[in-house]
């Protein structure tokens, strides 16, 4: 079956179209462009019988890993199995082969009539790393890797020529000082209050994720231990996941909201499981958080933490199970401590960089004036009132312009007499400018940023690379799936530790100190590019570093959109077998079979583009505010726009080069 590539066509004009206006002009344009279909054809003409590649598949990769073959050419793949029954399945092509052990099977005759990076994937399960298991076909000439590098570098030069026209207090042409009072919309507004304000809604939005996560625990330790065939792993780390980066862009913290992890513990603590009370003492020893543990350096570690293990974590069940069992039982040890959500504040991973990243969300709880809390001298947003607690969140909502440690819990709304509390709609990093300024010791949200910013390029080569022996080294050589019954042998062995410190070396190292070195080099450019002499270079470092959390977030945005549309059809089936043993009790078992693989380069160049134009122009805010001065803005933030246009290019590179 023939590949659409229309959309590579289109992509490849545009991008010669930007590329004829920066070459000299020696010719005609028509002299330059060779369209796709020309090349195709003159290459298929060349050499128009089939050329045989051989391709060895076990646990988990194919041998060779990277294939490159003619654009127009006509292929035979021969493949064999050297462990158990792998599957052949190419992105594009109606090609889904069984591939039994010690057996040679042929598939094809397959003429590549469309340029770029396809990827063979393994279709039928092998074990816990199968979802991993991929290599990569590059059709070459490889136009649409060019055509990509050139449409980045033109979003970097149109964002550049937008900012040097000083763009006050914008972003991408939206006025940041401009929101939308969701609670008073006309219809909406109304019934969105009342649900927001009635008592039990939080409980209402815990209780079935409390369940699902119930679920979660008994078939992370009792199912399947095969990752891809568990509800603990395909739930938690396809949709959950996924699902969680939208939620931060559309709906800020709201899985804080809908969080069951800190229940118990807040339940047990209030003696209550919605209702408000103000005579009863709480079941706490009320003691204060350690002021050096209030930030966010335990949540940074914790998930660069989690990420140094992705590959047991993602695969192995009983892994996952005992990370959420620890997340369950620490806040039901705090709250009878310190009373307050501190778990969630300065200690739960996910919480961690879901507050720092929802800065750059269009969802906001604020108050409606300022000056209207100030004087209100009673604060039941702090203290409580008959209808909500006060802030479980330690927080003067009447004052607080962050998303950072809000986590919408929705009391603020309910406790406020004088109903200034509410629901914002703004742009995105409308409290970014303002953050970044104030970051004079914010260490720890910064290396929040890079680390947040460094795993999601390196969870999009370890999930959908092909260089297996990087996935190895994480996964400690191992290839059995594991639940509590067989937990035994995930014990690795000797060579297997010490690939894996290879691998922690490599991953942790470039999140801690690798790129923030590469950020401070060009953050010091910045500020002598700009001509200041006023502030300390680490204060324009730590400023700048603000700029990642909306450019992380879409690139986060870009990978869950690839892991989705790849796996939909493991979370599907888990919830019709939850634990893996062949049920089908609410009728959605799939079989697998991913959605436009061949076009996601196409989806998530996009989503790349965006997050590239909002880390420039917030950059530029930000330098706005810091120098005030535009052309010193301009110079430094077009210094910066050079690094973050070199990720894009690593990321562009990763799924198209």
């Amino acid at each position: 079956m023939k590949k659409n590539h229309l959309l590579s066509v289109a992509v490849i004009v545009i991008a010669l179209v930007i590329l004829g206006y920066a070459l000299p002009v020696t010719g005609r344009m028509s002299e330059i462009i060779l369209t796709v279909e020309e090349e195709s054809g003159r290459l298929a003409e060349a050499d128009s019988s089939p050329k045989i590649i051989e391709i060895t598949a076990k646990r988990f990769t194919f041998e060779p890993n990277i294939i490159h073959v003619k654009l127009g050419e006509e292929v035979i793949f021969r493949i064999k199995s050297a462990d158990v029954t792998h599957g052949f399945y190419i992105d594009g092509y109606d090609y889904f082969v069984t591939i039994p052990p010690g057996e040679v099977v042929d598939v094809g005759p397959i003429i590549f009539d469309g340029p770029g990076k396809l990827k063979i994937r393994c279709a039928i399960t092998c074990g816990p790393l199968h979802p991993f298991m991929v290599a990569d076909i590059l059709v070459e000439p490889n136009y649409v890797f060019p055509a990509f590098i050139f449409l980045t570098l033109g979003m970097f030069g149109a964002t550049t020529l937008y900012i040097s026209r000083g763009p006050s207090n914008r972003m991408l042409g939206v006025p940041l000082d401009k929101d939308v009072d969701l609670l008073r919309v006309k219809i909406v507004g109304p019934i969105l209050k009342k649900i927001l304000q009635w008592r039990g809604i939080h409980f209402a939005l815990i209780w079935p994720n409390l369940l699902i996560f119930m679920i979660v625990l008994t078939t992370a330790f009792f199912g399947n231990p095969t990752g891809n065939k568990n509800f603990s792993i395909a739930v938690v780390w396809i949709l959950w996941f996924a699902a969680v980066e939208f939620m931060i862009l559309f709906a800020g913290r709201l899985w804080c909201t809908v969080c069951p992890l800190p229940a118990f513990g807040e339940w047990l603590a209030r003696r209550r499981l919605y209702g408000v009370h103000s005579l009863r003492k709480w079941l706490s020893l009320g003691k204060k958080w350690p002021k050096s543990l209030n930030n966010m350096w335990i949540p940074a570690f914790g998930f660069l933490g989690i990420s140094l293990i992705v590959p047991w974590l993602v695969t192995r069940p009983v892994v996952t199970g005992f990370l959420f069992l620890i997340l369950i039982v620490l806040p039901l040890i705090l709250h009878p401590i310190f009373t307050r959500r501190y778990f969630c504040r300065s200690v739960c991973p996910a919480g961690g960089y879901i507050g720092h990243h929802s800065n750059a969300s269009i969802l906001a709880i604020r108050c409606r004036n300022k000056t209207v809390c100030d004087k209100h001298v009673a604060k039941e947003c702090i203290g409580g009132s008959p209808k909500g607690y006060g802030c479980p969140w330690v927080l003067y909502p009447g004052g607080n312009d962050q998303n950072t440690y809000c986590g919408q819990c929705f009391e603020c709304l309910k406790s406020c007499p004088l109903d200034n509390m509410t629901l914002k709609l703004r742009m995105i990093g409308q409290d970014l400018a303002n953050l970044a300024t104030k970051a004079k010791d914010k260490f720890d949200e910064a290396w929040m940023d890079f680390i947040r910013f460094t795993l999601v390029i390196t969870y999009q080569l370890v999930f959908f690379g092909p260089y297996f022996w990087f996935k190895d080294w994480g996964n400690m050589g191992n290839i059995f799936g594991a639940n509590l019954a067989t937990i035994g042998l995930l014990t690795p062995s000797f060579q297997g530790l010490s690939n894996w410190f290879g691998w922690a070396v490599i991953v942790g190292g470039t999140a801690l100190v690798g790129y923030p070195a590469l950020f401070y080099a060009f953050s010091w450019l910045a500020k002598k590019t700009a001509g200041d002499v006023e502030h300390a270079p680490k204060q324009v470092f730590l400023s700048f570093s603000y700029a990642l959390t909306p450019y992380s977030l879409f690139l986060w945005l870009a990978f869950a959109i690839t892991l989705v549309t790849v796996n939909w059809a493991y979370p599907l089936t888990a919830f019709s077998d939850p634990l893996g043993w062949g049920w089908n009790l609410l009728g959605t078992r799939f079989a697998w079979r991913p959605i436009l693989p061949d076009f996601l380069p196409y989806f998530q160049l996009p989503i790349v583009l965006v997050g590239l134009a909002l880390a420039v122009n917030s950059t530029y805010n930000i330098a706005v505010r810091l120098f005030g001065d535009h052309a010193k803005a301009l110079r430094a933030s077009t210094v910066m726009g050079v690094l973050h246009t070199l990720a894009a290019l690593v990321f562009i590179w990763i799924i198209s080069g």
